[in-house]
């Protein structure tokens, strides 16, 4: 199973530590492990440099980049989505981030793309904080004659 906590960060922010992204992944997991009163210091910081989400804006995005089908659950806050092939994939959207949880890899990248289109800062987090990335927009391809 593939699961994602993805952030949209501020752009200043993004562009500053694109290269040291190690340095926001670090604040963001003792954010989710720490203990009160260093939980409300952390929850401070990780406000300060990430944006609200909008659910508009992201099922605009979704519908506009997304080649697979794009459902919505208004009461859950959440997506449901099925890229070309088939495979699922479900998008809890919270206040400041985005949980990815899917058995596709490819579901999970397809996504990915999708949401790097709407906006370039968007930052992919593994659930256990092992591996990270930047959100990417796919080359276009060119066909030569």
């Amino acid at each position: 199973m593939v699961r994602y906590w993805i952030y949209l960060l501020n752009e200043e922010v993004a562009s500053y530590y694109r290269d040291r992204t190690e340095k926001i992944v670090e604040l963001l997991r003792e954010h989710q492990v720490a203990k009160a009163p260093l939980k409300s210091i952390c929850r401070k910081q990780v406000e300060f440099i990430t944006e609200r989400l909008s659910f508009s804006r992201l099922e605009l995005g979704l519908k506009q980049y997304f080649a697979g089908s794009v459902g919505k659950n208004l009461e859950r806050n959440m997506f449901i989505l099925k890229n070309e092939i088939g495979d699922e994939a479900l998008l809890i959207v919270q206040k400041r981030r985005l949980l990815l949880v899917t058995d596709s890899p490819s579901a999970a990248d397809d996504i990915c793309h999708a949401l790097a289109q709407v906006s370039p800062s968007f930052l992919a987090v593994d659930a256990d904080f092992g591996d990270y990335g930047w959100l990417t927009q796919l080359a276009d391809r060119r066909k030569f004659a």
